[in-house]
């Protein structure tokens, strides 16, 4: 019987010890991406970029040394319009020879409810770096059929694109622009 209390504490123990460890998740391309929003004139024009890359380190026993990274292909910027596309690929905004990439790199987390986080970071957009915070929720970590765990993430946030020089339609083009981040991210 001492035995059986014994072994069931040590493997309550290694249980906790595993779960509290930093997990590693890095987005499947197939189910994550990322869409933004921008006033055109008096209506919204919707977008999304296709190809990203997105790692997440999340420690759930200590939010705060949790990190997040990730890279968006500019090229593969979608408004359903193949002019405007690659109009938002020259250099009037993302200038994607340039500055092919759109990045982010985050730089604190912390905890503002129930599996709700408040992530800054930096942006680093046509050559110009400045500081975001993502509104981010986890919705959820759960074993798949092959036993991998998986993580849902959702993010949001609002910036101003005339903070990374991109100011080009003033009076046309709006400056604001919502910025939602989707990602299914299995650990690796």
């Amino acid at each position: 019987m001492k035995k059986a209390v014994l072994s069931l504490l040590a493997l309550s123990i290694f249980s906790v010890a595993v779960f509290a460890a930093p997990v590693t998740f890095k987005a499947d391309p197939n189910h994550s991406g990322v869409t933004f929003k921008i006033r055109h004139f008096f209506t919204t024009v919707p977008g999304s970029f296709g190809e990203m890359d997105a790692t997440i380190v999340y420690d759930a026993s200590d939010v705060a040394s949790s990190k997040a990274t990730a890279s968006i292909a500019v090229v593969s910027v979608d408004t359903n319009n193949e002019k405007r596309d690659a109009h938002l690929a020259d250099e009037d905004f993302f200038d994607s020879d340039e500055f092919p990439a759109i990045e982010f790199e985050s730089t604190s987390w912390e905890s503002t409810g129930e599996n709700t986080f408040s992530i800054k970071g930096d942006l680093t957009m046509a050559g110009e770096t400045k500081p975001v915070t993502l509104e981010a929720t986890l919705l959820g970590i759960q074993d798949n059929a092959d036993g991998v765990s998986v993580s849902g993430w959702e993010a949001t946030t609002k910036i101003d694109r005339r903070d990374w020089g991109i100011s080009y339609g003033q009076g046309i083009v709006g400056n604001e622009v919502t910025i939602e981040i989707f990602l299914q991210a299995p650990a690796v």
